[in-house]
């Protein structure tokens, strides 16, 4: 898909309206398709979405991190983020894009930070555009019965409170990590098991979906989290996979998660490793 600088400008326009009307924390609901982190991969992002209509479903939602971090074969993420605006203003009610760690970097300073530096060698103009894009896109959603997010979740304050300009909130829930993970940012929170159970609870949820971290990306641990990315450039992380989840109603355990992996140009059925 080409934009003309003027294109892009009014797609950036266009989607940041049907953002602002987002809240913080959205309710979806039906049959709800979920991808993790593309970084870039706007072959993968397409194919993604070409299965979200294939398939019939009433949502999908991305975790965020769409910028930053781009395959080799296509050098940037600019191409990504915009294909994902411009689908966003074309279906507003059946796409959603939830915020992660790199869309907040205004807030919360992330590396690598290529975003930047790319929008400013070919349209410096619309940098200022696209952060404001970022600031309205939403922190968190409960899919069903299905809690899902960049990267973790509200310690103290309930999800119904949290607005997007809470710079705490933003670093709860899109740079916490669990605490099994490897990984060591020196931001956002490292929860465990029973914080988890105790959030999931509360909100009445019965699993959480979650990006963010490609050391756990195809695994599930405390039984109820699940990490994906939708990434080539990750495809050989964690236990491995392109991976989107689908939801096709409440759910009793992550058991009835579906999940897919794209392979070969094909998608097929996906089983998570379990660790605890």
């Amino acid at each position: 898909m080409y934009f003309t600088e003027e294109k892009l400008e009014q797609t950036i326009k266009n989607a940041l309206e049907y953002l602002k009307k987002e809240h913080a924390f959205l309710e979806l609901h039906g049959k709800i398709m979920a991808a993790g982190d593309t970084h870039g991969d706007v072959v993968i992002t397409k194919e993604i979405i070409k299965k979200f209509f294939d398939d019939g479903f009433d949502a999908i939602i991305f975790l965020g991190d769409y910028i930053d971090r781009a395959p080799s074969d296509i050098g940037s993420s600019i191409p990504n983020i915009n294909y994902l605006l411009e689908m966003k203003s074309r279906y507003p009610d059946k796409i959603f894009l939830l915020k992660g760690n790199h869309e907040a970097n205004y807030a919360i300073p992330c590396y690598p930070n290529e975003f930047e530096y790319e929008v400013k060698e070919c349209c410096p103009q619309l940098y200022s555009q696209y952060v404001m894009a970022f600031k309205e896109m939403p922190l968190m959603a409960m899919l069903n019965n299905v809690y899902a997010a960049h990267g973790g979740f509200p310690i103290e304050k309930d999800v119904d409170e949290i607005n997007k300009d809470d710079v705490d909130a933003i670093e709860e829930i899109t740079w916490s990590d669990a605490a099994i993970s490897p990984v060591f940012r020196g931001a956002g929170n490292r929860f465990g098991e029973k914080e988890l159970e105790l959030f999931l609870n509360k909100i009445n949820a019965k699993a959480f979906i979650r990006g963010h971290d490609y050391n756990l990306n195809g695994m599930i641990v405390y039984k109820k989290c699940l990490t994906i990315f939708s990434s080539r450039r990750y495809e050989g992380m964690g236990n491995g996979g392109i991976l989107i989840a689908k939801i096709n109603e409440n759910i009793n355990s992550m058991d009835d998660i579906e999940i897919e992996n794209f392979c070969n140009g094909k998608w097929k059925k996906y089983e998570a490793i379990k660790f605890n």
